[in-house]
This record gives structure tokens, C-alpha cells and sequence, in this order.
């Protein structure tokens, strides 16, 4: 027994160019975000931190050879 394929509706008229417009305006803006400054200090801290962290590692590594 199959499942009986629906039609997909259609945009038309108005409805069609705000549909259109919106997602050309979305595209664009694709893939944006504007840190704060409070975004930036934090990030800059947890890459200073892990970089730490793996000269530690590497220095314990040594040692245990």
C-alpha cells in the first residue's frame, strides 16, 4: 500500500514576490553576526587559555618520555 502524493501548492502573485524578496534579503545576510566586545574578550581568552593548556600537555608529555 502506498502513501498518496500530495501537490505542492504554489505561490503566486503578491504572496510570490514577498516570498522572493525575503529569501534574496536572507541570503545576504546568510552567515552574519556582530560580536560584542564582551563576545571578543571572551573568545580571545578561551583560544589564550587552550593554547596554554597544550603547551602544558606537551611539556608533561615530555617529561614522561
Amino acid at each position: 500500500m502506498s502513501i498518496p502524493i500530495r501537490s505542492v501548492p504554489l505561490l503566486e502573485g503578491e504572496v510570490a514576490r514577498r516570498f522572493i524578496k525575503e529569501a534574496k534579503a536572507n541570503e545576504k545576510k546568510r552567515g552574519t553576526y556582530k560580536f560584542s566586545e564582551e563576545d571578543k574578550v571572551t573568545f580571545c581568552r578561551i583560544i589564550n587559555d587552550y593554547k596554554k593548556y597544550l603547551e602544558n600537555s606537551e611539556n608533561l608529555e615530555s617529561n614522561l618520555l
